[in-house]
């Protein structure tokens, strides 16, 4: 069995190539973002990114890596899981 933290990086690597799942990913993280009152500005400065790299994701033009997604889902407190792969962590 894969650990989540494995399922969410494969997750996100076939997202890349996938473009349902890639937008599926950006309405979710984009929702979240919304949802939260923060903006892309906001969400770049925590991650050291630029804004142009959070508007892509949110676009669904790029994917975070992973180390992005966990840094804003611990902030937004979200399930990583879920935010990668749009599915509740199993028990």
């Amino acid at each position: 069995m894969m650990s989540p933290h494995s399922e969410s990086i494969g997750h996100l690597e076939h997202s890349a190539g996938n473009d349902r799942l890639r937008r599926a990913l950006a309405a979710r993280l984009d929702r979240a973002l919304k949802r939260a009152g923060i903006s892309s500005a906001r969400a770049a400065n925590w991650l050291g990114v630029s804004e142009y790299e959070v508007e892509y994701w949110r676009g669904g033009i790029t994917v975070p890596p992973l180390n992005a997604c966990t840094r804003l889902a611990t902030v937004l407190q979200l399930d990583v899981h879920w935010l990668c792969t749009g599915q509740p962590r199993a028990p």
